[in-house]
């Protein structure tokens, strides 16, 4: 396994993660959109030249970063590989001085709170029917 920069090639295999991981639909454009908007937020995680997982990120213009989508394919979870991301993504806002990364997870997705919170993130704020398919949310926060 091995964690790369996004490429535009990737755009099929990512989709179909985004469907069955985080159950939304988005078009080829929002891909391409964050990839223009911070290129070493947008990670990939692969086995075999085939992607298996990724993390996409984009900074505001205060400075402080913002995981739009973060997911792992369901035959691959539980085996590092969203450690092994985050790892990187961290690494990455500090070295660009970044003090503060925000996200938001589906309320009933009590194990990527479990992953967040061993990762230092606070639950912040409720979001009302946040998703697509009406579920809440909940906005977290890692400040460092």
């Amino acid at each position: 396994m091995r964690i790369r920069p996004f490429v535009p090639n990737d755009i099929p295999a990512i989709a179909t993660i985004v469907r069955d991981a985080l159950r939304e639909n988005y078009p080829t454009s929002l891909y391409l959109d964050i990839h223009r908007w911070w290129r070493d937020g947008f990670l990939i995680a692969e086995v075999n030249g085939h992607p298996i997982g990724f993390l996409a990120a984009v900074i505001s213009s205060d400075g402080q970063a913002r995981i739009l989508m973060f997911a792992v394919s369901s035959g691959w979870r539980r085996q590092g590989i969203g450690r092994q991301m985050m790892d990187a993504f961290i690494q990455s806002c500090v070295m660009r001085g970044i003090r503060r990364i925000e996200l938001e997870v589906r309320v009933s997705n009590e194990e990527a709170i479990r992953f967040y919170k061993r990762y230092g993130f606070e639950l912040t704020t409720v979001l009302p029917k946040f998703y697509t398919d009406g579920e809440d949310g909940y906005k977290m926060l890692k400040q460092f």
